[in-house]
């Protein structure tokens, strides 16, 4: 008899062991370039998983946070520059501004919540 105790003390601890090594999801990891993008401050941002978009350089927002504003219908304007800087004017005032990933990401997204949202005034040079 203890000897089945010890047979399955042992078992439930090899049990243990296997189910802490199975990963949590199955997922593959993600791996980004390691590229760098040159902030207004001076400073770099890299790449950052599991889109792989650059950081947000200090003072920005991030991207998806303005897309997040656009799609809830939060923003009254948009703009962008050619190097795919941008920013967003929310009605409560607050201004967002970020790097979109391709440029004219921002123009598209508020043409798309136009229906939803009505006009949003639009920026570019």
């Amino acid at each position: 008899m203890k000897k089945i105790i010890i047979i399955l003390i042992i078992l439930a601890g090899l049990i243990g062991v296997w189910l802490g090594l199975k990963p949590i999801t199955d997922e593959e990891p993600v791996a980004c370039t390691m590229d760098a993008k040159l902030c207004s401050d001076g400073s770099y941002v890299g790449r950052v998983p599991p889109e792989c978009d650059f950081a947000s350089c200090p003072g920005e927002t991030e991207w998806s946070v303005i897309k997040q504003a656009i799609t809830s219908c939060e923003v009254e304007s948009v703009w962008q520059t050619h190097d795919r800087r941008v920013g967003a004017k929310l009605k409560n005032g607050e201004e967002l501004v970020s790097v979109e990933p391709e440029l004219d990401d921002i123009i598209d997204l508020a043409i798309a919540a136009e229906p939803q949202c009505g006009e949003i005034l639009m920026g570019t040079e």
